[in-house]
């Protein structure tokens, strides 16, 4: 049997802990796995195995995903599509529509394997399969045979539930830490296997060892910076960064003088989302937007740039929504040039995404005020992200026009 996983920059960091948990169950020495970032597998056909085709995806890719698995579908006609990920798990049933043969919804890492041994044979009744909750302790972080060493996963689950995420909707409100002798035992081969970079996937980089979430357990992470520095003052620990963020709650100038002499990045990620406390409230954040400034304050006076992320186009956002936000940034980006440090805007385009309580709301349109704010900032520099292409996607799905 041949497994092929349709790879791409999106889905390597879901795709490589899979791989991981085949080749921990010992389904590597039973299957041959191929990992493609392309449609041009036309050699295959050539071979008498049977051959499954692995999908991990998010909304804004199913557009590409479903095209795609059209063509395959033309050229393996006989071939097994297994879906799964954030929008499948999200909504197996548009899923199976487009032509997937099964949707692996939630976690796949004690699942995939099972599904993989009994497809080797036979057929799998259900269509739509549930994921097994894991202890992410019990599988590797990453695929020694396929030397796929990617940022290790510390945290999983978020306790905050906001209802634009689907983080917590997927994999839980109790949070699921990865123990630091687990973790050690990891960046030792990592650090074996000539890696010196070293990054971090959680909800929120401060809430490690958190039993809840919702507190700091600094005690614990300092452990865990110091442990790793002690393998090597090679390694270069990136935390609080892209792939994770932090919340601004937990963010103040005791936290940050602990964490720096660890930490190799300059630029700290945190989630703002809006400038407006009542909409902070409608979407269930968590945080106050004096919270945020209190946060980005800390940052740059310990000399930190930061990145925030915002989000426009909420349900229930009101142009005063959009006016205070626009207030918001301005003082966040005055804060950083007093302090010669760069605070940029990572700017998103709301999403309606699968299986979270906004799924089937419309984005509120963006006054003409704020579009032509963010396109000052776009010409200062202040401001990245895929805001564009989220937007389109968002008009595409909902049949908008915003003419």
């Amino acid at each position: 049997m041949r497994v092929i996983f349709k790879e791409n920059i999106y889905n390597k960091y879901s795709i490589s802990a899979l791989i991981a948990a085949l080749e921990h169950k010992g389904l590597l020495e039973e299957i041959e796995v191929i990992i493609e970032d392309s449609d041009s597998l036309k050699e295959m056909k050539r071979h008498g195995d049977r051959v499954i085709f692995c999908f991990s995806f998010c909304s804004p890719q199913k557009y590409d995903v479903f095209d795609s698995l059209r063509k395959l579908k033309e050229i393996y006609p006989e071939a097994i599509f297994i879906a799964g990920g954030p929008h499948p798990s999200g909504d197996p049933e548009d899923t199976l529509k487009a032509g997937f043969d099964y949707v692996l919804r939630g976690e796949g890492e004690d699942t995939l394997p099972k599904i993989l041994k009994i497809l080797n044979t036979s057929e799998v009744k259900s269509k739509i399969i549930k994921g097994d909750i894991v202890d992410i302790n019990n599988f590797p972080s990453w695929s020694e045979k396929f030397h796929r060493f990617f940022p290790i996963e510390i945290t999983r689950g978020c306790p905050y539930a906001c209802k634009f995420c689907q983080t917590s909707f997927l994999f839980g409100t109790k949070p699921r830490h990865r123990s630091i002798e687990n973790i050690i035992e990891y960046v030792e081969k990592f650090y074996k296997n000539g890696k010196r970079d070293l990054r971090f996937i959680t909800p929120n980089a401060l809430s490690y060892g958190s039993s809840d979430g919702k507190t700091i357990n600094l005690q614990l992470i300092e452990i865990f910076l110091k442990r790793i520095r002690e393998i090597s003052e090679s390694i270069r620990i990136f935390f609080g960064t892209f792939p994770s963020e932090l919340r601004p709650e937990f963010i103040n100038r005791e936290v940050l003088k602990l964490i720096k002499p660890y930490i190799f990045n300059k630029t700290l990620t945190i989630g703002a989302q809006t400038g407006s406390d009542s909409l902070l409230s409608k979407i269930n954040r968590g945080h106050t937007v004096d919270e945020v400034y209190y946060a980005v304050d800390s940052a740059t006076e310990c000399g930190f740039s930061v990145n925030v992320d915002f989000i426009f186009g909420f349900p229930e956002e009101t142009e005063k929504d959009q006016i205070e936000t626009i207030n918001f940034i301005d003082r966040l980006i005055t804060l950083g040039d007093k302090r010669n440090v760069s605070v940029k805007i990572h700017a998103h385009h709301f999403m309606p995404l699968p299986g979270t309580p906004f799924y089937n709301k419309k984005p509120a349109r963006l006054s003409q005020k704020l579009t032509r704010y963010l396109g000052r900032l776009f010409n200062r520099e202040k401001i990245f992200g895929d805001f564009h292409k989220q937007s389109l996607f968002c008009r595409n799905i909902n049949k908008l026009s915003y003419n």
